[in-house]
């Protein structure tokens, strides 16, 4: 059973994301969201897509849960703080649970089973310091989105919060998440950029230090905060007892980008469905503590895995012949 979390930023001009305009802020982007997560209206682009092919049942709308509701005073206060217009102004966090079967994902039209576990992310945010520094806008869980011709459910949990750092009194985003830990010289075509004059009657020349050196450009080096989040929900999870996790021992092998699934022959196809099936049942044995299961299903997963990536290394090396 695995709880993935995603993070999506939303900046106040409009962007184009996996080929989408997703509009911004300031063109009513967040008016957008709340319409989407409160089922106003279904507006695709907000909806963070962390499984191929899903798709909302309207006739399951009445299963969502709405604990905070974002509104519109909300909004335009945030608009009203001065920004730049590439400027982050906001950004939404989904926690989604999947691999379950249909008696754990219908305990989740629970209101109160639903409501512990916005608590347990709530908690989680709270460890990580996002909720001390960010507004939560909305805090909203969606039971009405499945898989395309199957009844496969995966109940998650939309969070939209202020990009403004409560703490800083700034816009703060980038400073959170992105941070800036140092720098290193550009490069381009495995050569170092150098910088040059831009006016005057040395333009063109470059520029040079005391010591009479090239100076290179430089571009700032960005902490990797997001993969750490995503290492300490795991680990959150764990600690607390929960079945579920964020990352899976063999799945996180096979999460292939469509060129690569494509290619793949309908038989092999199959084998990788059976090996999340699998993996599902190898996690469930180890949460109740059959070891004698977990160990026989692991084995099983190993034979198979192995067989599966031949086939995507052989696909692979043709991709990149073509390439």
């Amino acid at each position: 059973m695995t709880a993935v979390m995603t993070i999506q930023p939303i900046t106040f001009n409009t962007k184009t994301i996996s080929g989408k305009k997703v509009k911004g802020i300031d063109k009513g982007g967040l008016y957008g969201l709340m319409k989407h997560n409160n089922r106003e209206e279904y507006l695709d682009e907000y909806e963070v897509k962390t499984k191929r092919n899903t798709h909302i049942d309207t006739s399951k709308e009445h299963l969502n849960h709405y604990f905070k509701k974002i509104d519109a005073s909300k909004i335009e206060k945030l608009k009203s703080i001065p920004h730049r217009k590439n400027q982050r102004g906001a950004f939404q966090m989904v926690f989604s649970f999947q691999d379950l079967d249909v008696d754990e994902a219908n305990q989740f039209y629970n209101k109160e089973f639903a409501k512990d576990k916005a608590k347990l992310i709530i908690e989680f945010l709270k460890q990580e310091g996002i909720i001390e520094r960010f507004e939560l806008l909305d805090l909203v869980c969606h039971n009405d989105e499945g898989m395309q011709g199957g009844d496969t459910q995966h109940p998650h949990f939309h969070l939209t919060f202020s990009a403004f750092d409560k703490i800083n009194k700034d816009w703060g985003y980038k400073d959170f998440f992105s941070p800036t830990v140092g720098q290193k010289p550009m490069m381009k075509n495995g050569e170092i950029q150098y910088k040059k004059v831009k006016n005057g009657k040395d333009r063109g020349k470059f520029v040079l230090d005391s010591d009479g050196n090239k100076v290179p450009k430089m571009k700032d080096i960005e902490a990797p905060i997001f993969q750490k989040l995503q290492d300490d929900w795991n680990d959150f999870l764990i600690a607390k007892n929960q079945p579920y996790r964020n990352k899976k021992e063999f799945t996180s092998l096979i999460q292939l980008p469509n060129s690569i699934w494509r290619k793949l022959t309908p038989e092999k196809k199959q084998e990788v469905y059976k090996i999340r099936k699998l993996q599902n049942k190898m996690d469930r044995a180890y949460f109740n503590n059959n070891i004698k299961l977990y160990t026989h299903l692991k084995k099983e997963i190993v034979s198979l895995l192995a067989e599966v990536m031949i086939d995507i290394e052989r696909v692979q090396k043709k991709l990149h012949t073509k390439l």
